[in-house]
C-alpha cells in the first residue's frame, strides 16, 4: 500500500466516524433524555470529533508524503 492509498483509507474511516457523529446528534433530539444522558452523548460526540479530526490530519500528512515521494 502506498501513501496515497493509505491516506484514502484514513479519509474513508473519517467518513464513517462522521456518520456516527450525525447518528449521535439525532439521539440528542429525544425529549426523554435526562441531563446525565445528554452529557454522556455530548461527551461521546466530542471524542468522535477528536478522532475525526485526527483521521483527517493523518490522511493529509500521508497524502503529502505520497505526493512528495511520487514527485521524486
Amino acid at each position: 500500500m502506498n501513501y496515497c492509498e493509505w491516506a484514502a483509507a484514513y479519509r474513508e474511516d473519517a467518513c464513517r466516524v462522521l456518520s456516527v457523529i450525525e447518528k449521535k446528534k439525532t439521539l440528542l433530539n429525544d425529549k426523554k433524555l435526562t441531563a446525565d444522558m445528554r452529557k454522556s452523548i455530548g461527551d461521546t460526540i466530542t471524542e468522535y470529533r477528536r478522532i475525526y479530526r485526527e483521521l483527517l490530519k493523518t490522511a493529509e500528512l500521508l497524502r503529502n508524503r505520497g505526493g512528495k515521494r511520487h514527485a521524486a
